[in-house]
C-alpha cells in the first residue's frame, strides 16, 4: 500500500479567535469521498479526493461523536459537549436538535467516552454515557421518534453499542466482556456473545463487520481481538488472538483487500488475514484464524 497524494484540508478561517483552532474529530461519508471534522464548534465538510472545502456550519458547541445518518444521505448525527443530540444537513447547512439533557447545566468534555450506534433500517440514534446501566433511543429526523430510555434486560456497566449492518439487531456491549444482541424494535433478545470463565475480557471497545459473512469482529479493551460467527442461532467464536496491550479502538474491515486493520489506543496499526474456510461445513481453527499481514509498497504508478 502506498500513498499518490496527500491533501492538505484548509482550517486556517474557522471561527473568529487570534488563536488558530486545531481539529478533534473527523468522520468519512461511508459512500461518497467526503469528510466532515470538527473544529470548536464548527463542522466542516471536505472533499476527500481534492481537500477543498464544501460548506461550514456552526453547530453551537463542540462535538465529541459523530457519524454520517445510514438512512439519509447527506446529514450528520452528532452528539457534543452540551450533551445535546443534533441533526446536522449539509445540503440546506441547518441543524436540529434531536434531544436535550434534563439537565441544562449538564456537560460532557470531547475526550468522554460516549456509546453510540446508528442503524441504515431505522432513522433512530443509539446512545449512553459509557459504563451507564441503560441506552436512549431518538429520532433523526424532524417529527421522528421521541427520546426513550432503554432499560437491558442485564444490569451492568455498559461500555459500547453498536448496530448490524444488515440486520435489526443492536449489539450492547458490558464491562465483564459479554455482548447481547438485541431486536431494535422489540429489544428481545437474539443471542448473547460469551466466551468461558477461563478468558478474561474488559468490555468491547470497538467491532466490525463483514460485508457478506455473517462475520462479527471485536476488539476488547484488553488488547483482545476476536471474530465470531453469527450466521445461526448459536453464535460461534471463530477466531482470537491478542494483538497487544492497549484497548483495540478501531476496527475496519477492507472488503478490496480482504484485510481486517485494528487501532490500537497506543496508536499501533495492525493489519490481519483471516484464515480461508476449505470446508465450509468445518468451522475455522480459532487460534489461526487472525495472521497477521504484511503490507509491501507498490512499485505500480498511475
Amino acid at each position: 500500500m502506498e500513498w499518490e497524494t496527500v491533501h492538505h484540508l484548509d482550517l486556517r478561517h474557522v471561527g473568529h479567535g487570534l488563536k488558530p483552532l486545531q481539529p478533534h474529530a473527523a468522520v468519512f461519508h461511508p459512500s461518497q469521498a467526503l469528510i466532515a471534522v470538527a473544529v470548536g464548534t464548527y463542522i466542516i465538510e471536505f472533499d476527500a479526493l481534492t481537500g477543498s472545502k464544501i460548506s461550514s456550519i456552526d453547530i453551537g458547541s463542540p462535538v465529541v461523536r459523530m457519524s454520517y445518518s445510514p438512512t439519509s444521505g447527506h446529514a450528520l448525527i452528532s452528539i457534543l459537549e452540551d450533551c445535546t443530540i443534533r441533526s446536522c444537513d449539509f445540503d440546506t447547512e441547518q441543524t436540529l436538535v434531536l434531544h436535550s439533557p434534563e439537565k441544562r447545566s449538564e456537560r460532557i468534555s470531547v475526550d468522554a467516552e460516549v456509546n453510540f450506534a446508528l442503524t441504515p433500517l431505522q432513522p433512530v440514534v443509539f446512545f449512553g454515557f459509557h459504563k451507564r446501566m441503560s441506552v436512549t433511543v431518538v429520532g433523526t429526523v424532524e417529527g421522528g421518534r421521541p427520546p426513550t430510555k432503554i432499560k437491558t434486560d442485564l444490569k451492568k456497566p455498559i461500555v459500547n453499542l453498536a448496530c448490524h449492518p444488515r440486520l435489526p439487531a443492536l449489539y450492547v456491549a458490558y464491562a465483564d466482556g459479554l455482548i447481547r444482541a438485541y431486536n431494535i424494535q422489540t429489544y428481545a433478545v437474539h443471542y448473547t456473545l460469551q466466551l468461558d470463565n477461563t478468558i478474561k475480557l474488559l468490555g468491547a471497545s470497538a467491532f466490525a463487520f463483514h460485508p457478506t459473512l455473517e462475520w462479527i469482529f471485536v476488539g476488547d479493551r484488553k488488547g483482545t481481538l476476536l471474530a465470531w460467527d453469527v450466521s445461526t442461532d448459536r453464535p460461534n467464536m471463530i477466531g482470537i488472538t491478542q494483538a497487544g496491550s492497549h484497548p483495540i479502538t478501531s476496527i475496519s474491515w477492507l472488503p478490496m483487500v480482504r484485510l481486517l486493520v485494528t487501532v490500537m489506543k497506543d496508536g499501533t496499526l495492525q493489519v490481519w488475514k483471516t484464515r480461508v474456510i476449505v470446508n465450509p461445513n468445518r468451522q475455522p481453527m480459532q487460534a489461526t484464524f487472525f495472521e497477521h499481514a504484511g503490507c509491501h509498497p507498490s512499485n505500480y504508478y498511475n
